[in-house]
């Protein structure tokens, strides 16, 4: 669904989209090139705002020291945002996303819409698209390691040594893993953020640590039968292909779960601006989820009030 470029209407797909993904992709990549961070083994130096640093316990000590406070300042936004680092900031994700019409082609994917509009109206492209689809993904995970290998050497020396016609032949096999790398993740696409991202583990995990909380999660407000009927546009717009009417699909599990990307909240309102109704989705404040007795006798005197089902303890053999 082609959705109308609207900050103000519909601001998760605006400044995710087009401000916080580009940000972000562009700080991941292009930070050695730029000599914003890098590590240059040739020299020995750390390289940081432009300033070199020498290889010294002083300097050397802030590497992990930063790594591992970016990944609490990740868990503690999952703690209140669940998976929001996956949906809005991954460079992963990212790519999966801007890459999906080469694993639409390869059949990994549905075919998208302007794809299977292209095909109608000349099915002679198909055959063609999907042999040139593999060499345009070759392409572009050998160009990205460019930017990664710069992490650990300059980017000029790369060039030099390529032009030369003489590079050196660990950086040839470490861009080649690089390339066997990027591939595997570009054609796996989602599965490897269901299956075994480390992040997306983790900030489950975090999220949900406890049983006693909720972080900020999709809420549904409405009926499927009566106010949504056939549509059902929120999932096809969800990266993750989830139904965010089902609670129990939004909840973030180890291996799945909602990104918290907001697509599905701005295409609902986007179709319900046309009958100048409000959407029936929004964003749920993070909750501090009752005690087991609060919610078994609110849940038996009005069930339907509930949008998180609450389990009491069990006994073997036996169910509440």
């Amino acid at each position: 669904m082609k959705m109308s470029w609207n900050p103000l209407k519909y601001r998760y797909h605006a400044l995710r989209k087009t401000v916080v993904q580009p940000l972000f992709w562009v700080l991941f990549f292009l930070s050695p090139l730029l000599d914003w961070f890098r590590v240059d083994v040739l020299s020995q130096r750390i390289v940081f705002l432009g300033n070199p640093y020498p290889f010294e316990l002083q300097y050397v000590q802030w590497i992990p020291i930063t790594f591992y406070g970016i990944v609490l300042l990740i868990a503690f936004s999952s703690l209140v945002y669940g998976r929001l680092f996956c949906g809005w900031s991954c460079p992963h994700n990212t790519m999966t996303e801007w890459t999906r019409p080469i694993r639409a082609l390869a059949g990994r994917e549905p075919e998208l819409l302007w794809m299977k509009r292209l095909f109608r109206a000349n099915p002679s492209l198909k055959l063609p698209l999907q042999i040139l689809a593999p060499f345009v993904a070759l392409g572009v995970t050998f160009a990205l390691t460019f930017p990664l290998a710069a992490y650990i050497v300059p980017p000029g020396w790369i060039v030099q040594s390529y032009l030369e016609g003489s590079p050196h032949i660990a950086m040839v096999f470490g861009q080649g893993l690089f390339v066997l790398i990027g591939l595997f993740l570009l054609y796996c696409g989602h599965d490897f953020c269901r299956t075994c991202c480390p992040y997306g583990m983790g900030q489950a995990i975090s999220a949900y640590q406890g049983g006693k909380w909720n972080p900020m999660e999709i809420r549904f407000i409405g009926d499927t039968t009566a106010d949504c009927k056939s549509c059902s546009v929120c999932q096809q717009v969800c990266p993750v292909d989830i139904d965010p009417r089902d609670p129990l699909n939004l909840k973030v599990g180890q291996f799945d779960g909602c990104f918290n990307c907001g697509e599905c909240i701005d295409a609902c309102k986007f179709l319900h601006d046309f009958k100048e109704k409000p959407g029936l989705l929004s964003f749920r404040p993070p909750q501090i989820l009752p005690s087991a007795d609060a919610a078994a006798k609110k849940a038996k005197n009005k069930p339907e009030a509930y949008f998180f089902e609450m389990q009491l303890p069990q006994k073997d053999g036996e169910s509440v």
